[in-house]
C-alpha cells in the first residue's frame, strides 16, 4: 500500500511539475495569435497553391496572378499583424493589472476592425484565387 501512495505521489509530483503555467499557456497563445475572426473554417488558399505549385500544371498567367494575390495578401496580413499583436498585449497586460473593462474598450474595438481587415483581406484571397484557378486545379487544391 505504501508502495502505491509513493508511486501516486511522484507522479502527481511530476504532472504539477511539467504542468505550463498560466504565463507560459499565455506566451505560447500569443506565439500562435491569427490575425483572423474566422479561423480553422477557410482554407489559406494562397498557402495551399504555393505547396501545391509544380503539381497544379498552372500556365504562366496563373502564375503571374497567384503571385500577385499572395503579395497582395500577405502584404496587408504583415501590415496588420504586428498593429494586433501590440494592441492585444497592451489589453492582456492591462486587463491582468487591473484595469476598468471600460478603459480598454477602444483597444478592443481597434483590435476586431484590425482583425476585420484581416479577415477580408483572407476572403478576397480565397474569392480571387478560385477565379484565377480551373475547376480541376482547385479540386486537386482543395482535394475533395
Amino acid at each position: 500500500m505504501k508502495k502505491i501512495a509513493l508511486i501516486a505521489t511522484i507522479a502527481a509530483t511530476f504532472a504539477l511539475a511539467t504542468m505550463p503555467t498560466a504565463k507560459q499557456n499565455m506566451e505560447q497563445n500569443h506565439k500562435m495569435s491569427k490575425p483572423f475572426l474566422i479561423l480553422g473554417k477557410m482554407p489559406h488558399l494562397t498557402k495551399l497553391v504555393m505547396q501545391n505549385w509544380d503539381n497544379l500544371e498552372l500556365s504562366d498567367e496563373q502564375k503571374s496572378k497567384l503571385l500577385q494575390i499572395r503579395k497582395e495578401t500577405m502584404g496587408a496580413v504583415k501590415t496588420l499583424q504586428p498593429k494586433i499583436n501590440k494592441l492585444e498585449e497592451e489589453v492582456a497586460k492591462a486587463t491582468m493589472s487591473g484595469a476598468k473593462p471600460e478603459s480598454l474598450k477602444d483597444k478592443v474595438d481597434e483590435i476586431a476592425k484590425l482583425k476585420s481587415k484581416a479577415t477580408m483581406a483572407h476572403i478576397k484571397c480565397i474569392y480571387n484565387t478560385k477565379e484565377v484557378l480551373n475547376p480541376k486545379q482547385l479540386e486537386k487544391l482543395l482535394k475533395k
